[in-house]
């Protein structure tokens, strides 16, 4: 990378003074970049040359506006300021930033790239969503290859919060920059590579597994939907706290990952994986179609798409409020996400997650947790969803009033050790005018050890009637998150 290209220093604009930013195309991902630029404040110019454009970004836009609500909106985001253009230096003209996220074709990007460096402002970024190619062979045909720059996002941009950014050979180093701190400025979790490598980072851990599967299905060891779900419910569970390294770190107990190494480096030579990729021939394409097929069942691409999101915002939310139980350190690995305690008023919430130890008199006679106190922890959790929503005991001193439980339905699903760290992660299932439905899933680690589901009603506890919340707290319970656990209304049985 060079930053002595020109004589005069190019310079960027601030991104306070950033209105409108531009991307060009709007396909999933760049419909995914647009719907963000939008959630984050600012007006949207599109350029896409395909004659129903517009029609596919406002589609796009009503699936991931919702959950833009819930996670990423800023105050005053306005979901209709955007625009479709056919004319390149129309749509650029004004804009802050550049995103292209046109088809991984390299002679596309190259054309399309240096047509939109020919109409831009000369101080204004370029940023690329490639997810393959470098951007030292996607300049060389832009005039000033010195402001183009590589952000590949995530799919759904929207959603993923992580960007790889890095400069090609021609890059300048203070437009690498400038484009890593603006993707940070508007909320992204951005890695700032060294140097160029083929398939970035993230990609070429993706590739891998990728292709060791497609070897386990073609050789008949696993089908779609296992391998699936050995990630779902195996690994997949840790990722979102801790990467491949941390959690492999932790597989070597206290010798760390010396100890892991020193006792399991040998088995890296044990033919576990093929890192080379399978010829696809026909048959095993059709064998990795139909096993999606069976897997999704009557799910379509839509429900597969809100499906995914749900688990997104929910993890997303709650690897925040870990980070902030749990300092900063734990921050680091959390999803760049305000905390909950952090969210402005204008912004959904979720409720918090409760935190306890299992202590001495919890135990029963055969050395777990009694059952009596499965009950209790939930008590607890509910507490604190209450204080969280406004129904604290100072508002039961001074109201008069109160929340009962009028209905709760457990199940014991695993023992609990003495010194068993718990977490509660509670959920509001629905809200009415004077009721709250909500459930809890109690682990220890990953391992779901209970659950609980409650009714519980607003009651005066001068008369006994059961009355609506006030307005403020009834403001506070519209802006939680309801999300219905799988398990809810499940029959004794």
């Amino acid at each position: 990378m060079n930053d002595s290209l020109t004589d005069t220093p190019v310079v960027y604009p601030d991104f306070d003074s950033i209105t409108t930013v531009t991307c060009v195309g709007a396909g999933t991902i760049g419909g995914g970049w647009a719907a963000y630029f939008l959630a984050q404040g600012f007006r949207v110019k599109i350029w896409d040359p395909a004659p129903d454009a517009g029609e596919k970004f406002s589609r796009l836009l009503d699936a991931a506006w919702p959950a833009l609500e819930e996670l990423d909106m800023v105050a005053g985001a306005d979901r209709t300021a955007w625009s479709v253009h056919t004319d390149l230096a129309e749509a650029v003209t004004g804009t802050g930033f550049v995103q292209e996220s046109a088809p991984e074709d390299l002679d596309l990007k190259r054309r399309l790239l240096s047509q939109v460096d020919a109409v831009c402002d000369p101080g204004i970024v370029i940023g690329s969503s490639t997810s393959g190619y470098s951007m030292t062979e996607m300049a060389t045909e832009a005039a000033h290859p010195e402001r183009l720059v590589v952000g590949h996002p995530f799919n759904p941009p929207y959603l993923i919060p992580l960007v790889e950014v890095v400069g090609g050979q021609e890059s300048s180093a203070s437009a690498v920059d400038w484009a890593a701190d603006f993707y940070a400025h508007i909320g992204k979790s951005v890695i700032r590579m060294d140097r160029e490598v083929p398939g970035f980072i993230a990609n070429r851990l993706q590739e891998a597994l990728w292709r060791e599967a497609l070897y386990m299905v073609e050789q008949g060891e696993a089908t779609v939907e296992q391998l699936d779900r050995s990630i779902t419910d195996g690994p997949g569970l840790r990722w979102p706290f801790q990467g491949p390294m941390l959690t492999f770190h932790l597989a070597g107990g206290e010798g760390g990952m010396a100890h892991m190494l020193d006792h399991f480096g040998p088995s890296l030579k044990s033919p576990w994986t093929r890192l080379t990729a399978p010829e696809l021939t026909q048959t095993l394409r059709d064998d990795v179609v139909a096993g999606c097929d069976v897997e999704s069942g009557e799910r379509t691409i839509p429900d597969l798409v809100r499906h995914r999101d749900a688990g997104i915002i929910a993890l997303r939310k709650l690897t925040a409020e870990l980070a902030a139980t749990h300092g900063a350190d734990a921050a680091a690995t959390a999803a760049a996400v305000p905390a909950p305690t952090e969210v402005a008023s204008d912004r959904a919430e979720s409720l918090p997650v409760y935190l306890t130890e299992v202590s001495e008199d919890w135990i029963d006679y055969n050395g777990h947790m009694s059952e009596a106190f499965y009950v209790l922890v939930f008590g607890f959790a509910t507490d604190q969803v209450m204080d969280h929503l406004g129904l604290d005991a100072d508002y039961r001193n001074s109201a008069k009033a109160s929340l009962y439980t009028v209905e709760s339905h457990i199940r014991y699903l695993d023992e609990v050790a003495l010194g068993s760290q718990l977490s509660v992660v509670p959920s509001l299932v629905s809200a009415g005018e004077k009721k709250l439905h909500l459930a809890y899933e109690m682990y220890v680690d990953e391992r779901l050890v209970a659950t609980e589901e409650i009714m519980a009603l607003h009651v005066d506890q001068s008369t006994g009637a059961v009355v609506a919340f006030p307005a403020a707290i009834a403001e506070r319970i519209a802006r939680t998150i309801t999300h219905r656990p799988e398990w809810v209304g499940r029959a004794i049985g």
